[in-house]
């Protein structure tokens, strides 16, 4: 799905209350900026926060935006969807749509000043990657 993105920790950690209160404290600013960038660049009505760290048990959130009128990307259905596409089932996000949305975010979130949220990266569903505060 064209917005799709994960954050996960820098270091290891598998679990929620392994976070160091450095790593908690900017977590809150680094998820509003990024929910913000992908809001504005797919016009979606919210981005839904997923947690599991079942597949790969290493902390981190996938950010799903949910739009209206996509019954797909309505509450859990959206995991269903991510599954259909991760099986095959279901068509990915088309290429171009999804690299446009990923450059927007990308910008927003390599932009302004993150300090102290150094321990938190990001990617999309196009493969790109950064760190918060930089690329």
């Amino acid at each position: 799905m064209a917005g799709w993105h994960i954050v996960d920790l820098a270091r290891h950690a598998e679990s929620w209350d392994e976070l160091r209160t450095d790593e908690s404290a900017s977590l809150g600013p680094f998820l509003s900026r990024a929910t913000r960038a992908i809001r504005s660049a797919t016009g979606c009505e919210r981005v839904y926060l997923l947690s599991f760290c079942e597949a790969v048990p290493h902390l981190h959130l996938h950010l799903a935006p949910r739009h209206a009128g996509d019954e797909s990307t309505n509450a859990w259905s959206v995991a269903d969807l991510y599954r259909r596409v991760q099986r095959g089932e279901a068509p990915s996000a088309d290429p171009s749509r999804a690299a446009e949305i990923s450059a927007l975010v990308a910008r927003e979130l390599e932009s302004g000043d993150d300090s102290g949220v150094a321990s938190w990266r990001w990617r999309d569903e196009c493969g790109k990657e950064g760190e918060a505060g930089g690329s």
